[in-house]
């Protein structure tokens, strides 16, 4: 069970926390678990070569599954909280933060790629994604239009 469930299961405090309705989260929540799980299984939570055993989430973890972690890092980048008031909300060091902040957004990286949901970068990408068939996605906070994020 997620640690911040109570968060998860209010459809209104879930997309004011991370700008997403539940259907959008869960929908990602597969793809954000096996990115994670593909770099534990070749780095430690603290981005070194994993030389042993497999990962395990310890008991006493601050985000103890996927959901908490996914939660965490797009509350982190609706929110643009400075790291100390993350660690308040999630219970944590600004440190340990800082730790999962540089962790989780590599893994979201590979998750949004992997979907094929990067942000255009440059004029360039974008004038090229526009000229193709690819529907337009919006930030999902406007109310009136609801498209799907994800295909």
């Amino acid at each position: 069970m997620p640690k911040f469930d109570a968060i998860l299961q209010n459809e209104r405090r879930l997309r004011a926390m991370t700008g997403l309705p539940r259907t959008t989260f869960t929908a990602f929540l597969p793809d954000f678990t096996a990115a994670m799980e593909q770099y534990l299984a070749r780095y430690t939570l603290d981005g070194y070569l994993r030389e042993g055993d497999r990962a395990i989430t310890y008991t006493n973890s601050p985000l103890p599954s996927p959901q908490d972690r996914l939660l965490f890092i797009l509350t982190y980048l609706k929110q643009n909280a400075i790291q100390e008031v993350q660690g308040q909300l999630f219970g944590m060091s600004q440190s340990n933060v800082s730790k999962w902040v540089r962790l989780l957004l590599e893994i979201l990286t590979k998750a949004l790629a992997a979907q094929q949901l990067l942000p255009a970068r440059t004029a360039q990408e974008l004038a090229a994604y526009l000229q193709t068939d690819a529907p337009a996605f919006v930030d999902g906070t406007d109310e009136r239009s609801s498209p799907p994020f994800l295909p």
